[in-house]
């Protein structure tokens, strides 16, 4: 099995950093979920750095769109960053990649 890590850093008022690393799916989906739903409000920022994760399935993908869904409800927004190959695939297939923006880096994230 492979190792999971989300890491969640502050970055100012109502924007946070959660870097995941290792497999997003039913095993992990609800971790992420648990550490991240506290953090969305109104007017927040979630900036998911996607670069070290290695899989997504549906489980994964569900809890990105709860995100995005409840970030987008209080105003905010979900952006991932860097998503590799094999996920960015995921996401095509799924027909959720013009929900789901994506920017290249954490700072073009934080900032645009």
């Amino acid at each position: 099995m492979e190792r999971f890590d989300v890491s969640i850093e502050g970055n100012g008022p109502g924007r946070h950093v959660v870097t995941v690393r290792g497999e997003l799916d039913l095993a992990t989906a609800d971790r992420l979920w648990a550490q991240v739903e506290p953090l969305i409000g109104p007017d927040v920022r979630i900036v998911l750095d996607a670069s070290g994760m290695t899989f997504l399935d549906s489980s994964g993908l569900r809890v990105l769109l709860l995100m995005h869904n409840g970030a987008a409800a209080g105003n905010g927004s979900l952006l991932l960053v860097a998503p590799p190959p094999a996920v960015q695939r995921v996401l095509d297939l799924a027909g959720v990649t013009g929900l789901l923006e994506t920017r290249a880096d954490v700072q073009a994230a934080l900032t645009g």
